[in-house]
């Protein structure tokens, strides 16, 4: 099997640093590594935002997703037979529906949209805190990208997508999730992937398992690469 494009995506109101010590471990320093944009100053390398430009589409992909991340970079596009991909702390879909109920409430997404627009430093330290990270300086935030992260938080549901890559079973996917998660929660990870995902829980893990725990992702990613080549 042709070997593995790395991509990773941090998710929402994080950056690309989330992923140094997972990238250490796993010596992947040219590996791309998106930056969603959400703060000034935190890439070294501007490229980064557009580095899924640059992947050979003709190649699967191991695509990483930190919360958010995973269901952006499933939207992206469709990526090619037998790819693998690694969720943290992630999910299918966020938001609640009728079908959904474990999903967060509507209206705590459309009240954090609101207040982006007042102080952005206050939502943004204020989900941090949440999450366990040190907060920012209000003044690097960007208002657009951030928004558009809530709103996809709100819109995107690749749970079908999802359900359907792995049926065919060219494509392999693991969830890693903790369950000390405030953000997503057991019950809502449990909705939030179809059955035919694998789930690997880690009895202490919070929302940031990339910083607090890089040594378990390591040892799942290895053995999805282990697997696909």
């Amino acid at each position: 099997m042709t070997a593995l494009q790395p991509v990773f995506v941090h998710g929402w109101a994080c950056g690309p640093e989330i992923w140094n010590a997972v990238l250490a471990h796993l010596e992947m320093p040219h590996a791309c590594v998106v930056d969603q944009g959400y703060f000034s100053g935190w890439s070294e390398d501007a490229s980064a935002v557009s580095c899924l430009t640059g992947l050979d589409m003709n190649r699967p992909i191991l695509g990483v997703g930190h919360s958010l991340g995973l269901m952006w970079l499933l939207s992206q596009r469709k990526w090619p037979q037998g790819s693998r991909f690694v969720g943290i702390n992630a999910f299918g879909r966020f938001a609640a529906g009728v079908d959904f109920p474990e999903g967060v409430a509507a209206r705590v997404l459309a009240r954090m949209q609101a207040g982006l627009g007042r102080d952005a430093g206050a939502v943004v330290n204020s989900f941090r805190a949440r999450c366990g990270l040190d907060a920012v300086d209000p003044a690097t935030c960007h208002v657009s990208t951030l928004q558009d992260g809530l709103s996809l938080l709100a819109t995107g549901n690749v749970y079908a997508r999802i359900e359907q890559m792995v049926a065919h079973g060219s494509t392999r996917m693991v969830a890693l999730a903790g369950k000390q998660d405030p953000i997503v929660t057991e019950r809502m990870t449990e909705a939030a992937f179809p059955s035919n995902v694998e789930k690997v829980w880690h009895e202490d893990g919070g929302h940031m398992m990339p910083l607090t725990y890089p040594e378990f992702c390591v040892a799942h990613i290895q053995r999805l690469m282990t697997e696909a080549v």
